[in-house]
């Protein structure tokens, strides 16, 4: 084989594009006549990688199990778009005034269907987008599929410091747990330690990442193990570890080399976008509704990590 004949593997929306490394040897990803390979110092192909449905296979280890039916997309899609346009966007556009005229890096962490990559993407971010679940089949609907690749957020095939932030929604419950399940493995801890080691490893010095789940000091786990247009919610045992607080976010997140951690306001995440359509709904949805608001507020912005609100988010800086 010819060296100068590789080239590196790059992705990315126009004007941000970056090279993608090999999530187990950390080498650089070429790409030749014979595919998409990592090698060593020496020249030495170290590991093979293909696309599948044309995107990037990169995925270290376990593949994430989730559901694809077609009332699951249709709510992911609704739901993701509310909360981008209504949190992540303003969020970003705060951390990040002169966006109109820099190109910050973005990486959304477990995106699903990646309708949160696209909604930045128009904005004015470079957004980048990974998942290791069955969702990813949705990709090749999306606007900008030029950031989007299979990965695993314990191994992520980037180098050090490639983003300005990173971010996911409800990822971390699902690291360290037994499939789809709230079952938490023997290995949770280390897992999810991982995960955030991950996450700031490729963000920049002083860039951002920023963190979100349903509360583990809340009594109830409104957004997992309702069936199907039930509202009835599932008991959150205080002894239960599938759930995160802030106080275990800070943790990982002060292990893995953040300086500061702290709860955001929460309004703006969850639209409830199916609740809405009944009246039932709405009326099931006001208190949670009215605790976001309130939380979210500067006077009461200590209860945003009290056991009053179900949902939290946290923002971290790499020191």
């Amino acid at each position: 084989m010819v060296l100068e004949q590789r080239k590196n593997v790059c992705v990315g929306p126009e004007g941000a594009v970056i090279p993608l490394i090999c999530p187990s040897s950390r080498q650089q990803l070429c790409e030749h006549a014979e595919g998409v390979t990592a090698f060593d110092n020496g020249g030495k192909p170290v590991r093979v990688w293909e696309k599948r449905n044309g995107f990037f296979d990169l995925i270290l280890g376990e593949r994430f199990d989730d559901s694809t039916d077609e009332a699951c997309r249709c709510y992911e899609v609704e739901s993701n778009k509310y909360s981008t346009e209504n949190f992540w966007v303003p969020l970003f556009q705060k951390l990040f005034p002169d966006y109109k005229t820099r190109k910050y890096k973005l990486l959304a962490m477990g995106c699903g269907i990646g309708v949160e990559v696209d909604i930045l993407c128009d904005a004015g971010f470079a957004c980048f987008g990974i998942d290791n679940g069955n969702r990813t089949v949705e990709w090749i609907r999306r606007k900008h599929p030029e950031g989007l690749l299979m990965a695993n957020g314990l191994a992520l095939p980037f180098e050090d410091g490639t983003f300005d932030a990173v971010f996911c929604g409800c990822v971390f419950p699902h690291v360290g747990v037994v499939g789809d399940s709230s079952h938490v493995s023997a290995q949770s801890e280390q897992e999810r330690q991982q995960l955030a080691n991950e996450m700031v490893r490729v963000t920049r010095k002083g860039g951002h990442v920023i963190a979100c789940s349903p509360n583990r000091r809340f009594p109830f786990d409104i957004f997992h193990g309702r069936k199907s247009g039930s509202y009835k919610p599932q008991w959150n045992p205080p002894w239960s570890r599938f759930l995160l607080s802030t106080a275990d976010f800070r943790k990982l997140f002060g292990k893995a080399g953040c300086d500061s951690v702290k709860a955001l306001p929460v309004e703006g995440f969850w639209g409830f976008v199916t609740m809405q359509k009944s009246l039932k709904g709405r009326l099931m949805s006001l208190p949670i509704r009215l605790s976001f608001r309130a939380a979210s507020t500067r006077l009461l912005s200590f209860l945003r990590s009290s056991p009053f609100v179900p949902w939290i988010a946290v923002q971290c800086r790499k020191a």
